[in-house]
């Protein structure tokens, strides 16, 4: 649907095998001709949704990077654990 968002790619943290996940991050890419990318996270999942706007794609990524770091900081600390993390990168469509 033309200007609606488009998910670029998500991970989703899992501390068991629940399937239920402690965390996400998601990167979407506008589409009203902007060039401007959105990542959103919930941390925990079941939170509101908190979003932040980057000007490239590089930044979106790095900024998702710097959150997933810190939700891995945060669950050692508040867990004792590594979680795992599942990924699933998306082509335009």
């Amino acid at each position: 649907m033309p200007g609606q968002p488009q998910v670029r790619a998500a991970w989703w943290l899992h501390l068991d095998d629940s399937g239920i996940p402690a965390a996400t991050v998601r990167i979407e890419q506008r589409m009203d001709g902007s060039g401007r990318w959105i990542v959103l996270h919930n941390v925990p999942a079941e939170n509101p949704t908190r979003r932040s706007e980057h000007g490239s794609e590089h930044e979106a990524h790095a900024e998702a990077q710097r959150l997933r770091d810190w939700i891995d900081g945060l669950t050692r600390w508040q867990h004792g654990i590594t979680g795992t993390w599942r990924i699933n990168a998306r082509e335009p469509y």
